[in-house]
């Protein structure tokens, strides 16, 4: 990454959240995205220096694996997921628009983990519409103030991610396939994915093949995609109780909810085996 070399030196201490420059080429093509201003907070804030400091400039040309765009595309959705919601809104989607252009470079580079937490920075509407290129709006022709189509986008990244044979991006892919959520449901589909997902991830982390199997228990249980059937429901539900459960005790505590998910759906379905209620 270019040092900061001046560019908007009257920002001092207090330097936006991001900026951009649109003067770098890639493979003698202009690239689609401009270079971007990485800045960071500052911890201990002054009088005259109240912001954020400059630290240095991302350039796509200097990246060609694209895992520098995502090592700073992800401090700063992190940082949004930090923000308070209402009192830092305004920050936190500047955060998570830094994070969006940050991973359309890495994904531009080839990087198919680009691919897959832009599926998370549109599947959750991140931005609030506010998305690179597009403003606030997608304009078509019949349509020309369309909402910006962020659940169609994040299933054309997941997709990209999963194709790539990333086991998240699979059963993420599987979950909109599942609900319907941008696309047409279809369960078959969706069950497809989320046995791709458990395939890819069972010698990766214990909660990437948790979260799949618990996808596959829910499937079992209820005939989404496959035959009902409650016996493999509990084995796909064991397995996710296992896998979830190590990722908990191992301090990944936002997968507290999934983990109860998995216990619940052992429970039920063992009832249903017993016929006691």
């Amino acid at each position: 990454m270019t040092n900061w070399n001046g560019h908007g030196g009257s920002w001092g201490g207090d330097a936006p959240v991001y900026s951009t420059d649109f003067d770098q080429t890639m493979e003698g093509q202009a690239c689609p995205y401009p270079d971007v201003w990485i800045t960071t907070q500052r911890w201990k804030p002054s009088e005259r220096r109240t912001g954020r400091d400059c630290i240095g400039r991302y350039t796509p040309t200097e990246d060609p694996s694209g895992w520098q765009a995502l090592k700073f595309g992800g401090a700063y959705y992190n940082e949004g997921m930090s923000c308070d919601p209402e009192s830092e809104h305004e920050k936190r989607v500047l955060c998570f628009e830094a994070a969006e252009l940050l991973y359309l470079h890495a994904a531009h580079n080839g990087n198919p983990y680009g691919h897959l937490n832009l599926g998370y920075v549109y599947s959750y509407d991140r931005c609030e519409g506010r998305y690179w290129g597009k403003g606030t709006t997608w304009e078509t022709e019949e349509n020309p103030r369309a909402p910006y189509p962020h659940l169609e986008k994040a299933i054309e990244h997941y997709r990209a991610a999963a194709s790539a044979g990333i086991a998240e991006a699979c059963y993420k892919l599987g979950d909109h396939l599942r609900d319907g959520r941008g696309c047409e449901a279809d369960p078959s589909e969706a069950f497809r994915w989320f046995c791709k997902a458990y395939e890819l991830g069972r010698d990766q982390e214990p909660v990437v093949w948790g979260s799949a199997a618990l996808r596959l228990g829910h499937a079992c249980e209820e005939g989404e995609g496959c035959q009902q059937s409650f016996e493999e429901a509990i084995e796909w539900y064991e397995r996710a109780a296992t896998g979830l459960g190590i990722a908990v005790r191992g301090d990944e505590q936002w997968y507290r909810g999934a983990l109860h998910r998995a216990n619940a759906g052992l429970a039920r379905v063992r009832q249903e085996l017993d016929g006691r209620y």
